[in-house]
């Protein structure tokens, strides 16, 4: 999906970022990339559908800033309902890159899923799911991405667990542990293609496998030209040491896609974490996990008013807690991965 990795180093991360989308807030060079994007795909007329897409598009861009903008200056009341809007621009802006008669009909418009209407008297944001509907937004972008269908419905403590920036307030609130840090060695050996990392030697307790049993276990979930093996080296104790493979890449950092296994996420930062669950089927994409669960907090927002005034202004809600450290994530993170999706490949927006 992604054909290299870019580091940008910068004062100011989220500034740097929104500011790399004025790339695609000017006629030329938006033409230009729908073009090349439609041309891709093999439409006829691209040129055509860029010149009558160029316009939408950019204003799907500037729709999405302004949302993200208004959300930093607004309050907590208030805030999550406009990055949710701010997030579905960027899903439209994307969309109309891979469909140039997008939106169709009037069924993709819709949110493409659904909360419960009646909140409990006693409301737990990790308690509470979402659910996925036939037609809308949501599921209409999946299919864009990938041909197994989403699942019914999703628990949100189990879309929270997959998020690796939230990870150190998942574990203190929820005092369980679904990601585990990945340590990359910094030393590169040039003779052959491989990189070699580190893992708590728990994983092994997590997954109930023996060190060969789990390295045949990880290697079922590769989805590119990466594969790990063994490496028998002196180590201290409690840690396990494994080498991944790929034929052109010397550093897992220098691979757009990362391991290229499922198993494995990162952070914005390009750090990785392993994913300990075995409920495979919350296997999501972290646009859709992010896209899910700011829909939850803003249809709370929206219409469960005195119980989000509740959760805001109460000292005794431990879902506060959660909310705001996501909020702050999902700001930072969701612009960025949407435009990475935009252009094939990684930013990592670093400070100097």
């Amino acid at each position: 999906m992604y054909t290299a990795v870019h580091t940008i180093l910068c004062e100011n991360p989220t500034e740097k970022m929104w500011a790399s989308y004025l790339y695609f807030e000017n006629e030329p060079t938006t033409k230009q990339f729908l073009q090349s994007a439609y041309e891709k795909q093999e439409y006829k007329k691209a040129n055509v559908l860029a010149f009558t897409n160029a316009t939408k598009f950019i204003y799907y861009i500037k729709q999405a800033r302004q949302y993200y903008q208004s959300a930093k200056q607004s309050d907590l009341l208030v805030r999550p309902l406009l990055l949710y809007y701010g997030m579905g621009s960027l899903l439209k802006a994307y969309i109309l890159t891979r469909d140039p008669f997008y939106p169709a009909t009037t069924k993709v418009l819709q949110h493409g899923i659904t909360s419960r209407k009646i909140k409990k008297n006693y409301y737990s944001l990790a308690e509470d799911e979402v659910r996925i509907q036939k037609d809308g937004l949501l599921p209409y972008f999946h299919s864009l991405l990938q041909k197994e269908p989403l699942y019914d419905k999703y628990q949100l403590s189990n879309l929270l667990a997959l998020l690796p920036e939230l990870q150190p307030v998942y574990q203190r609130v929820y005092r369980k542990t679904s990601l585990l840090p990945v340590t990359l060695s910094p030393s590169l050996d040039f003779s052959q293609s491989c990189t070699v990392l580190y893992l708590s030697e728990e994983v092994l307790d997590y997954a109930h496998l023996t060190y060969n049993s789990f390295i045949y276990y990880i290697n079922r979930y590769n989805k590119g030209r990466g594969s790990f093996s063994a490496l028998n080296a002196d180590i201290p104790s409690g840690i396990i040491q494994l080498e991944w493979h790929h034929p052109t890449c010397t550093n897992v950092k220098e691979n757009g896609n990362g391991f290229e296994n499922e198993l494995f996420s990162s952070n914005y930062k390009g750090e990785f974490f392993y994913n300990i669950s075995t409920d495979k089927n919350y296997m999501v994409n972290e646009i859709e996990i992010h896209y899910m669960v700011m829909y939850i907090i803003s249809m709370l927002c929206r219409y469960e008013t005195e119980k989000w005034g509740e959760i805001v202004f109460s000292f005794t809600s431990e879902d506060m807690y959660v909310i705001q450290e996501f909020l702050t994530i999902s700001t930072r993170k969701f612009p960025n991965i949407i435009y990475d999706l935009l252009l094939g490949k990684r930013h990592i927006f670093q400070i100097t």
